[in-house]
């Protein structure tokens, strides 16, 4: 088969989770598939970086055109679609995510459904990112797809409830954990400590930085547990900056925190393990996720995690984490008290947490992927 792959986000410098998706994924796959042939399609002024050069049925197709013009058409004309602009016969195409296209009537479409919050809670995107969806059209995308992807079960059942789609033509195939991601130190961690000038100690969260991630609420639980315990712990915050982030800029500018908590900005993938090792515990209190991917991180890492009790979170965890009420800023509170003032617990979740994650790989996310993609043939 030759199949398409839209993988116009990776022209994107900074990664998100489902940039990460994409990139981990599609190693998995092609390290395992010489007998497909994959086109890799982008367009814009920025051409994403050839990670894939060893592999002889891997072949890039780059549209210079800027996106603004390629979305237009898609949008006003409904022309020409996707599998046009690589002049190939093309017998599946991959959406590895959500965007704006034209899909043929003629060849079978496979996409991955990362969330539904868009969906459910759509008061946490800006009004660009609301017009953005609206433009994408995703109920079009999702009745289209011959098959959907979705990191779990949870996404799935959200899926099925809210768009009516049939249960057998989507598949759940959870995410993997990249091999850096292991609890032993290494030398490079302690330059990984200086080059960021972490604090002696301190606990970590790590993702987009917009409202559902809750962050609000975790500085303000954190500030009361430093009141009550009197204990030095800091706060590090790394992510790059999402939408409607300006109350989350607002507060970190007041003087209270400024002492104590610690905004780092996007962290490369290679500096990201150390952190995670160098950490208390990841803190994580989202309001919904699709799945999670800096817990799993974390949980490889060997460092505790504390997160919501929300959405596919506990369907990731298990027994592995302390589950909180994301609404509820004492239950976060608490669940930091219980969990710095107990050493046995701390490693309790350490060791449940590398088990868990041993379950997770790319690997094998690769191999379900591609067993999909072969029930087309």
């Amino acid at each position: 088969m030759r199949i398409l792959i839209d993988i116009r986000h990776l022209c994107q410098e900074k990664q998100s989770g489902v940039g990460e998706y994409t990139k981990q994924l599609l190693h998995g796959i092609f390290k395992i598939d010489q007998e497909n042939e994959y086109i890799l399609f982008s367009t814009g002024r920025t051409k994403p970086k050839e990670e894939h050069g060893e592999y002889s049925n891997v072949l890039y197709r780059h549209i210079k055109t800027p996106n603004q013009i390629i979305n237009t058409k898609f949008i006003f004309l409904k022309h020409p679609s996707i599998n046009w602009y690589v002049k190939e016969t093309i017998d599946l195409i991959f959406l590895p995510n959500l965007n704006i296209t034209v899909l043929p009537n003629d060849i079978p479409c496979v996409l991955t459904v990362h969330d539904m919050t868009w969906k459910i809670f759509p008061e946490f995107y800006s009004k660009k990112m609301q017009a953005w969806h609206n433009l994408v059209n995703p109920k079009k995308l999702i009745d289209y797809s011959s098959k959907i992807i979705t990191p779990s079960q949870t996404t799935k059942n959200d899926l099925q409830n809210l768009f009516k789609k049939n249960s057998e033509a989507i598949t759940v195939i959870p995410h993997g954990c990249d091999l850096q991601f292991t609890q032993k130190m290494e030398a490079r961690d302690h330059g990984v400590r200086s080059k960021f000038h972490l604090p002696k100690k301190f606990i970590l969260f790590i993702g987009t930085l917009e409202p559902r991630k809750n962050l609000l609420a975790l500085i303000q639980a954190v500030d009361a547990y430093r009141r009550i315990t009197h204990d030095d712990l800091h706060l590090v915050i790394a992510g790059k900056w999402g939408w409607k982030s300006h109350n989350l800029r607002r507060r970190l500018w007041k003087k209270d925190v400024k002492s104590w908590v610690h905004q780092m900005g996007y962290i490369p993938d290679k500096d990201r393990a150390a952190i995670y090792r160098s950490s208390e515990a990841l803190v994580w209190p989202s309001i919904y996720e699709g799945f999670g991917l800096p817990i799993l991180e974390a949980m490889s890492c060997g460092t505790p995690v504390i997160t919501s009790h929300t959405s596919s979170i506990p369907e990731l965890t298990n027994d592995c984490a302390l589950l909180i009420d994301p609404y509820n800023i004492n239950d976060i509170t608490d669940a930091l008290i219980g969990l710095m003032q107990s050493k046995p617990l701390q490693k309790q979740l350490s060791n449940r947490g590398i088990e868990r994650a041993k379950n997770y790989n790319w690997n094998k996310s690769a191999i379900k992927t591609l067993e999909l993609f072969e029930t087309f043939k």
